[in-house]
């Protein structure tokens, strides 16, 4: 008889634990639990623009780093390499892009995922003053930066 209540208890354990583990994959899709843009391109805000002035611009860390300690935003250090805002904006969405792409191709967020991370980027784009934030936490403000 206590043969027969173990299996019985043992086969109740086993459907409620795999009926638990189906519902929670079925159910839990973290992308769609507001991971941020970084967490799911596993890059910051600073990492897009350095890399744009880097690779575009031909900047030095040191370059950015004191330029921004300087007091200058992304926008004055594009600038004085000969880049004008808005082209700066559009290097910043197609590099961006470029990682949203690669988060799609490793199936992180889906396709229409990605459509709409770009799009909102696409319309946030003219709010950014020119700031990094690089390592402040406040995104730079009280330095003088408007």
């Amino acid at each position: 008889m206590k043969g027969k209540n173990f299996l019985a208890a043992l086969a109740v354990v086993l459907v409620v634990g795999a009926s638990a583990t189906v519902y929670a994959e079925t159910t839990t899709n973290y992308t769609n639990h507001g991971l941020g843009f970084g967490r799911i391109t596993s890059m910051r805000g600073y990492d897009y623009v350095s890399s744009v002035l880097k690779d575009k611009l031909g900047m030095t860390d040191k370059e950015i780093t004191d330029g921004l300690n300087s007091g200058k935003t992304m926008y004055d250090l594009a600038k004085d390499k000969g880049m004008t805002i808005d082209e700066f904006r559009t290097a910043l969405i197609e590099e961006k892009s470029k990682s949203i792409d690669e988060s799609v191709s490793k199936g992180t967020i889906t396709k229409e995922q990605g459509d709409s991370l770009k799009e909102n980027i696409k319309n946030n784009i003219n709010s950014c003053n020119g700031n990094t934030g690089h390592m402040q936490g406040n995104g730079m403000r009280g330095k003088g930066h408007k």
